[in-house]
């Protein structure tokens, strides 16, 4: 097998740099090989001395101005724009709408309805989210942590308010609760979840479908979250892989004061929830069931095969190159 050569743009980052704990690039696959391109917020690059790239990869990001030559139909390799986070807010996509406009030559979506990036200047394609399962893992520890709330406060109007909440109920069940102060946890990340028996995860927008589905998963947690949206290719069943709960929602919001509390009333499917896969023991059925799905369909190393799949079906020209049999060749 020939493999396919991608340069790899994206901020300078620990996340976003060799750990890649987005999954994507996470560790060695076959068919595939790749550099890393750090640049900063705003960048000027110029693709054209990569002489030797099949194609080059621009990572979904909080960016502001970047130039890239050649422009699109002047490249020798084209650009693969990935879009992780297109459905928080509206500006969020039309941000990438225009950038995917302006430079891709195929956008590769995450989540969010293909139907809304079917435009005549790029390729749209499915390729979601993938588990790093060499760092999202099942580290053996003991879960002494009943009950994990580990999302950032950031925008959201209502996470302050449910970890208030949900910390003082824990305390009053008795549940071993861990609630990060809306800080990000970096590199504890994946030992917390590895230590949890139930994570509780209140969705950013009732769009966006969060990465914390597959990486709780591939830790061995049991997610208690508000219903996944439908994204083709994948199947969340409620009560199956997750437990689902519909209020309390929340709200992202650039600027907004957050709410000040939650009782005990806003948050009974919450309760419910927590009853059943803890007093119930239900939470390890749940958490293996969504750990065998995940490791079976969704991590880098399956992502990879769809990858280098969609890269010969969409340009010609690497198909000539790899010389391999192509199922979809006119």
């Amino acid at each position: 097998m020939i493999p396919l050569k991608l340069a790899l743009i994206h901020r300078d980052n620990w996340y976003r740099d060799k750990l890649r704990v987005d999954g994507q690039f996470a560790y060695p696959v076959p068919g595939l090989e790749w550099f890393h391109c750090p640049v900063d917020k705003s960048f000027e690059l110029d693709i054209s001395v990569w002489k030797d790239v099949d194609a080059v990869w621009l990572d979904d990001g909080k960016w502001d101005s970047m130039t890239i030559v050649p422009p699109k139909g002047e490249r020798i390799s084209p650009l693969v724009y990935y879009v992780l986070y297109p459905t928080l807010a509206g500006h969020f996509y039309h941000d990438r709408l225009e950038k995917a406009r302006q430079l891709a030559d195929l956008v590769l979506l995450d989540h969010d309805d293909l139907g809304r990036w079917t435009h005549t200047d790029f390729e749209a394609r499915r390729l979601a989210y993938s588990v790093n399962d060499r760092y999202y893992r099942d580290r053996g520890y003991r879960r002494d942590i009943d009950v994990g709330f580990y999302a950032i406060w950031g925008h959201n109007r209502g996470r302050k308010a449910f970890e208030e909440w949900l910390g003082n109920f824990c305390t009053r069940k008795g549940y071993r609760f861990m609630g990060l102060g809306g800080r990000t946890a970096n590199t504890r990340y994946p030992d917390l979840l590895a230590r949890t028996k139930v994570v509780v995860h209140l969705n950013r927008s009732p769009l966006t479908r969060p990465p914390r589905m597959f990486d709780t998963a591939a830790c061995g947690a049991a997610l208690l979250s508000n219903p996944m949206p439908r994204v083709s290719g994948e199947c969340w069943e409620p009560w199956v892989h997750y437990v689902p709960f519909y209020e309390p929602q929340d709200v992202y919001q650039e600027k907004a004061e957050p709410w000040d509390v939650f009782d005990d009333s806003d948050c009974e499917e919450v309760i419910a929830g927590l009853e059943w896969l803890l007093d119930g023991g239900h939470w390890e059925a749940v958490a293996q069931t969504a750990k065998q799905y995940v490791l079976a369909c969704h991590t880098w190393e399956r992502r990879a095969v769809e990858l280098r799949g969609i890269l010969l079906d969409t340009f010609p020209h690497l198909r000539e190159k790899v010389q391999e049999q192509w199922m979809y060749r006119p």
